[in-house]
């Protein structure tokens, strides 16, 4: 994720312009929310996109196939409705027929077209491009290999448009909700000038009238989007703060109005001063501990579980006081139509659970006499430092284990990932890219190159191959309920906390709801208390 720096200077010029009348718009009658954003976006063009900042702003200005609803399901968006072929790899959507360009262009299934063979084309260099990888012949094409127009994207008719697929992949419509799958109008790919509001033409629920680089990002409520009846916000100022700090003093002197996080040494008393105002959920990310299973001693079941049932992660959690969740799974709570699964032993008392791993521990052959020397590689940074720490004495509290903490710089660390030799347990973080639980558990199969344990279980690939191929959503569900239920049995990592997001939301704001992707489209906000 980019950041952009953020200045004194920039600060107050970009206050100045937050405080000041604006001559096109009358604030006595124009009701505006004002998003800290958390740095400025590195692009505004859908396709070439890969930031956070960007994303949020790019979720008002366009909208795909598919949107996500308040709380992030998936639901229809430009196109009204579409169905899955029998083989699950051809998905046929019908466009609606009033959804228009904000210039009053009608949005056709070609602006798609052209939109995916943009990202598919090689000089366009789509970081976030392989999310497309499961359309037919997407992976040819930006290979150089076959031209565009042999995509799996076909235009039938104006309002027809067919994606074909490699594979079943029932993750494809929730990528369809992305930037990355966002239609682009042709005059303004010519003149690429996405970020320009002099010729800016979108097709969501806000256009962009106003945008300098390192300022603020303003958008006015687009009367040609198909449903800007249900609009209720006339205008949205983007705020690229990068500090919480700065951001939560602008919050508490009324200059923001929702804030992009919250310092993490104030959740605490925000939560106990401002309780109303304060929105912590679960967010779509994981924060484990990865076991090297390709030689001992960590090849061994049974230690890897006395390891992973000797953390205390209610402890661990409290400690780090970000308001962080304990996980005792793999698949963040929160994620649309998941029935997770946790370790068999969660629900144990403290007690029950630390008997336990003592006698895994000696039951895989180690002892007070004879305990096990274990390395733990993590990079430098306040909370990897907090969490090595506690993991450690807890080890070494709990069943005895001798802890060597290896601490790397940044880069350092990232090369040792694939140097087996120099770790054997190693912290880890994985931020899903998608609302579906297979963006956590893909990462284990025996062929991902994720896959930092090197697990591998046959049972588990075939699982997980049986839930792609499965269009049933019932049946997919507990495909990917036994698989996440056989990873968890299998110990081949330790989660230990899944990340939040954290917000402070004005009061008399209403439609900003949890949701585990963290995203929060300004069209579903109102005002209903104005102050």
């Amino acid at each position: 994720m980019k950041t952009a720096a953020f200045t004194l200077l920039q600060l107050l010029a970009f206050l100045a312009l937050v405080v000041g009348c604006d001559g096109s718009s009358d604030p006595s009658s124009t009701s505006i929310i004002y998003r800290g954003n958390g740095g400025d976006p590195g692009s505004l063009d859908p396709a070439s996109a890969e930031d956070i900042h960007a994303f949020n702003i790019l979720t008002d200005l366009y909208e795909g196939l598919v949107a996500e609803s308040a709380t992030g399901e998936i639901v229809p968006g430009v196109a009204e409705s579409w169905t899955i072929g029998d083989d699950g790899m051809t998905y046929t959507f019908t466009l609606r027929p009033g959804a228009r360009w904000s210039n009053g262009d009608r949005v056709t299934s070609l602006d798609f077209v052209n939109a995916f063979r943009r990202v598919a084309n090689p000089d366009t260099a789509s970081i976030y491009g392989f999310l497309l990888e499961p359309i037919l012949h997407f992976t040819d094409v930006q290979n150089g290999t076959l031209p565009a127009d042999q995509l799996g994207v076909t235009a039938v008719d104006e309002r027809i448009l067919e994606i074909r697929l490699v594979e079943p992949s029932p993750q494809i419509l929730a990528v369809l909700a992305m930037p990355i799958s966002f239609p682009a109008h042709y005059s303004t790919i010519a003149r690429h000038a996405f970020s320009n509001p002099d010729f800016f033409v979108g097709n969501g629920a806000y256009s962009l009238i106003e945008y300098n680089i390192g300022g603020r990002a303003r958008l006015r409520r687009s009367p040609t989007y198909w449903d800007a009846s249900s609009v209720a916000v006339d205008e949205i100022v983007y705020l690229p703060i990068v500090d919480p700090r700065t951001e939560l003093n602008l919050y508490r002197t009324g200059e923001v109005d929702i804030t992009n996080t919250i310092p993490s040494e104030h959740v605490r008393s925000l939560r106990e001063n401002l309780p109303d105002q304060v929105r912590i959920a679960p967010s779509l990310a994981l924060y484990y501990l990865a076991f090297d299973l390709t030689e001992p001693p960590l090849d061994n079941a049974l230690l890897r579980q006395a390891l992973t049932m000797a953390i205390d992660r209610e402890q661990l959690v409290s400690l780090i006081g970000r308001g962080e969740q304990a996980a005792y799974g793999v698949v963040p709570h929160g994620v649309t139509g998941h029935v997770g699964s946790e370790f068999a032993w969660a629900a144990l008392s403290d007690d029950e659970r630390l008997r336990q791993a003592r006698g895994l521990y000696r039951d895989a052959g180690y002892s007070d006499d004879s305990p096990l020397a274990i390395k733990y590689t993590y990079d430098a940074g306040d909370i990897h430092e907090k969490v090595a720490l506690a993991v450690s004495s807890m080890w070494r509290e709990f069943l005895g284990v001798e802890v060597t903490l290896d601490k790397r710089e940044w880069q350092y660390f990232l090369q040792t990932r694939d140097k087996r030799a120099e770790w054997q347990i190693m912290r880890f973080a994985w931020f899903g890219d998608y609302n579906h639980a297979s963006t956590f558990t893909n990462i284990f199969r025996s062929s991902d190159p994720q896959n930092l344990s090197a697990y591998a279980n046959p049972e588990y690939d075939r699982l997980l191959a049986a839930a792609s191929s499965d269009t049933e959503l019932a049946s997919h569900s507990a495909h990917m309920t036994r698989a996440e239920s056989l990873l968890l049995a299998d110990h081949p990592i330790a989660p230990l906390y899944f990340f939040v997001s954290k917000h402070l939301v004005r009061p008399g704001i209403a439609g900003f709801e949890k949701n585990a992707l963290d995203r929060h489209p300004s069209k579903y906000l109102s005002i209903t208390d104005e102050e």
